[in-house]
């Protein structure tokens, strides 16, 4: 069954190299970490897992008219891309009966969590917490506001409404639900963050919405087959091979462009998957998203005449047309009688060849992805191949491409200025940071 096509154009002014010596230790090092059991690499292996209990989760949540997803980074942006595309476009407000309206608490917001305690009803909401570490600064104090806010209302029935998906082993998620006998289910110590939306802590509410999770992961089973059939020549491959090419020749800013409103988040989720995986050692690829047809009108002036450093993807759909423009025959309306019985998915298609036309015309490199459904098997393969071109192409950098070095730097930073004790020794390395860094300040 076919998921989608892809084409690779290259730039008339890279001079591309052969990389077939990278690719080969690429592979080998991505595949023996995954048949090890390496941290790190368990996505690779995610297809192949039984999520019995993910769904039975996701069946309890779904018993609830409100969900809150407390998470960040990639505890919440996999699971809004399968809400954004899998799910009506005005979602949740347009929830059909017995699917839960979920909403996110990702940011440290004081004015959102307000925001969103009011569009619910304690007694039938539930609370999701979703954290590897299950100490993660935002989702720490998001879960305590959220959790104050049910226990002043339902008081000992709390624990009735609150589920987590963190570590096995420890961590504060994990003690709390041992402690309150909470329902808690794994989060693969294996699997990253970003790398983990086919996991529990995707599909735990993707399921509770009504997703198939099972589809999700049949079609992310038949994208690994395919590429491990020849993976040298795969698809996988020639995007990995093209791309540090580029990389080589300068051009350093990925633009991941989704045409299509459905594919917003996957431009978000992209962003972090390549910008945590590859910025490291001086190397790495700024993520940009954009979004078609609206950034045509924003920056696609930069992208045709602006530096040449940039390496273009874009995401589309095969046309499905639900309907066509009627136009009136009417004399006011003759200048836009060419749009008769055209429908707006072939006029956005218009769009993206136009724009890809002039960004080709230029000589700019870029790869078209074109998904035969915006459905959870199309999905499900496109994920897995954009995570494992992620990983060759850290590993081809010379990258370790499951690490964040310097993320965990900055948290351990907000930590201390927090208050927590086991980060106060950050506190001293702060003040010589401030007293070393040179500028000037301003009151306006």
């Amino acid at each position: 069954m076919k998921m989608l096509q892809i084409r690779l154009t290259r730039a008339d002014t890279v001079q591309y190299s052969d990389k077939k010596s990278l690719l080969e230790a690429a592979w080998k090092k991505l595949r023996a970490g995954a048949e090890s059991g390496t941290s790190g690499y368990g996505w690779m292996n995610l297809p192949e897992r039984n999520i019995d209990e993910i769904k039975k989760m996701g069946r309890e949540l779904a018993a609830f008219h409100y969900i809150i997803l407390i998470g960040i980074g990639g505890s919440a942006l996999g699971l809004q891309m399968l809400e954004n595309v899998l799910l009506d476009p005005a979602y949740p407000y347009t929830a059909e009966k017995g699917c839960p309206r979920l909403f996110t608490a990702d940011n440290a917001d004081a004015e959102s969590n307000e925001s969103i305690w009011k569009q619910v009803r304690a007694e039938e909401t539930a609370i999701l917490a979703v954290s590897k570490s299950g100490r993660t600064l935002e989702t720490l104090s998001n879960f305590l506001y959220f959790r104050e806010k049910l226990y002043s209302a339902l008081g000992a029935e709390t624990e009735k409404h609150i589920f987590t998906v963190t570590s096995p082993s420890a961590g504060f998620l994990h003690e709390y639900a041992a402690a309150e006998g909470t329902r808690r289910i794994d989060f693969p110590e294996d699997t990253g963050g970003r790398y983990s939306v086919l996991s529990s802590c995707g599909l735990t509410a993707a399921s509770a919405l009504g997703i198939n999770a099972d589809r999700l992961l049949a079609g992310a089973a038949a994208m690994k087959k395919k590429l491990l059939e020849e993976p040298l020549s795969s698809a996988a491959s020639a995007m990995a091979c093209d791309i540090v090419n580029c990389y080589e020749a300068g051009r350093n800013v990925t633009v991941f462009w989704s045409y299509g409103d459905r594919f917003r988040a996957v431009s978000e989720w992209f962003a972090q998957l390549w910008g945590e995986s590859l910025g490291k050692d001086g190397r790495g690829m700024t993520p940009q998203s954009a979004l078609g047809s609206i950034d045509q009108h924003s920056q696609l002036q930069l992208y045709t005449s602006g530096p040449a450093d940039k390496f273009f993807i874009f995401l589309s759909r095969k046309p499905a047309e639900k309907f066509t423009l009627s136009v009136p025959k009417e004399p006011l309306f003759a200048e836009a009688s060419y749009l008769n019985d055209v429908s707006p998915e072939h006029i956005l298609e218009c769009e993206r060849r136009g724009v890809a036309a002039s960004l080709k015309r230029r000589g700019l490199p870029m790869c078209e992805i074109c998904l035969d459904a915006a459905d959870e098997y199309c999905l499900g393969g496109l994920i897995f191949l954009l995570e494992t071109v992620t990983a060759l192409t850290g590993f081809m950098l010379g990258v370790d491409p499951f690490d964040q070095p310097g993320v965990e730097e900055g948290k351990n930073y907000a930590l201390a200025l927090c208050g927590s004790a086991a980060y106060a020794e950050y506190l001293d390395v702060l003040r010589r940071i401030d007293s070393a860094a040179a500028g000037s300040d301003f009151s306006v």
